[in-house]
């Protein structure tokens, strides 16, 4: 056992006292400093929480990357952030509104780490529940003194995982739907972004990923817009890509002659391309936030996966109409998918879901 093993074994020591009461609780805090896919699978925890049980206060302790994916949900009272180091002191500081507020419970949605078990301690709420996920210490939840409740282990998809946190809450008959809420300022947007193409049906394509391994290249782009465009009639293509690659996918698009592709420029946030999103009729993607984007908008998707079964079980496409494209070699990146495949799955789902 190492020295951060042993620390949480002895730190993870927690007394609880009288009856655990769910439907009297008024104040719960939900643990989730995430990415924005993760932050979308959670949707429905918070609403089927809420909805068994008014009368609660639903917090959030989220991070940097995530706290803005709440703004839209009205189920959620107040947002806490876990900030950058070099901001330890914004991060002091709502980690003490947050113990001040005395909270009945605590959903910790995280892998199991040191410095979160501190916090966790530090917030001091009446109860703890979480789910058995594996961690990097590889120690056994059950086996700490520190949650009073906790789900075993599945190797289910994420958003499903975290909805069955409410069975230990005793919330049944709940609907684990995933969904997003647009604000009527991104719906314009992406309606004003489209005017100029009324009449065609769009596909969008998402280029990127944070990590290269997982993301379209150059010539990946290329073949499946060209594909696309031969195998298609009255499409465009909508291209995706982080804001730093703007300028290169222009000249990428310009230099390769993809006349029926737009790229998506202007958009102010993930919420303005979650709208730009609504209006496709096929989304194509690697696993990355734009599958979970789809997913809650019931848009038909092809999501391109590493090699990997328990990965796509935990985070596959949920859209009532997908596919999912993998290369044969099993490993951690897209590398030797085919384009082959994805273009026919692509037209497949077209043809099926246009109107």
């Amino acid at each position: 056992m190492n020295i951060k093993s042993l620390l949480i074994h002895l730190l993870s020591r927690k007394k609880y006292k009288g009856n655990f009461n769910p439907a009297s609780f008024r104040k719960i805090l939900i643990i989730r400093p995430a990415k924005i896919g993760d932050t979308i699978c959670m949707f429905p925890l918070i609403r089927e929480l809420k909805k068994a049980i008014p009368s609660a206060n639903i917090d959030i302790y989220a991070g940097i990357h995530n706290n803005f994916m709440f703004k839209n949900v009205t189920q959620v009272n107040s947002i806490y952030t876990k900030y950058r180091k070099r901001n330890k002191i914004k991060t002091l500081i709502d980690l003490l509104k947050m113990r001040h507020n005395k909270y009945d419970l605590i959903i910790d949605t995280m892998e199991l780490r040191l410095g979160n078990i501190i916090k966790l301690l530090f917030i001091n709420a009446k109860w703890m529940i979480a789910n058995n996920e594996n961690n990097r210490y590889q120690i056994n939840p059950d086996d700490l003194y520190l949650y009073y409740l906790t789900n075993p282990y599945k190797k289910k998809h994420v958003s499903d995982k975290l909805t069955e946190l409410l069975d230990l809450l005793d919330i049944r008959g709940y609907d684990n739907t995933m969904e997003l809420k647009l604000d009527q300022h991104s719906i314009n947007y992406a309606q004003a972004f489209l005017k100029p193409y009324h009449g065609f049906n769009f596909i969008g394509l998402n280029a990127d990923t944070s990590d290269l391994d997982r993301s379209l290249t150059d010539s990946d782009i290329i073949d499946m817009c060209q594909q696309l465009t031969k195998k298609t009639y009255n499409t465009r293509i909508l291209l995706f890509c982080s804001r730093k690659r703007q300028e290169y996918m222009k000249s990428l698009i310009r230099t390769s002659q993809l006349e029926h592709v737009i790229l998506e420029q202007g958009s102010k946030n993930i919420f303005d391309a979650a709208a730009l999103v609504n209006f496709m009729k096929v989304i194509v993607s690697p696993d990355t936030c734009f599958i979970h984007i789809a997913s809650a908008l019931n848009i038909p998707t092809v999501g391109i996966y590493q090699n990997n079964p328990e990965h796509i079980k935990a985070w596959a496409p949920k859209s009532q109409a997908n596919i999912i494209i993998q290369p044969e070699k099993r490993g951690n990146n897209i590398r030797g998918f085919s384009i082959n495949e994805t273009v026919t799955a692509t037209i497949q789902l077209l043809d099926a879901y246009s109107d």
